[in-house]
C-alpha cells in the first residue's frame, strides 16, 4: 500500500520522524506541506495518508490547518497523524 506523508517541521523534529517512518514503511513519499501552500487544491491519491507536525499553543500550526483545507482525502483508505 503507498503511504504519503505530508510534513511540516519548524526545527527538524518532525522531519525527522518522517524520515524514521519512511525509512520503516515501503512505498513511502515524503511531502512537505510548505511546498503546496500555493494551490489551490489538492489531492492525495495514496491509500495510507500521513501528518506530521509540531503542536503550537496546544494547536495545530496555521499553516497546517490551511493545507488541510484544501486536500481531498477521497482516495485514503487509512489517515494517521503524528504530533
Amino acid at each position: 500500500m503507498s503511504t504519503d506523508i505530508y510534513y511540516f517541521s519548524g526545527t527538524g523534529n518532525s522531519l525527522h520522524v518522517a524520515k524514521e517512518l519512511q525509512a520503516r514503511i515501503t512505498e513511502t513519499q515524503l511531502v512537505p506541506i510548505v511546498s503546496l501552500l500555493h494551490r489551490d487544491a489538492v489531492t492525495a491519491s495514496a491509500k495510507s495518508v500521513g501528518f506530521i507536525f509540531p503542536q503550537y499553543a496546544s494547536s495545530t500550526p496555521k499553516l497546517v490547518d490551511r493545507f488541510i483545507g484544501k486536500l481531498d482525502l477521497a482516495a485514503a483508505k487509512y489517515i494517521f497523524a503524528i504530533v
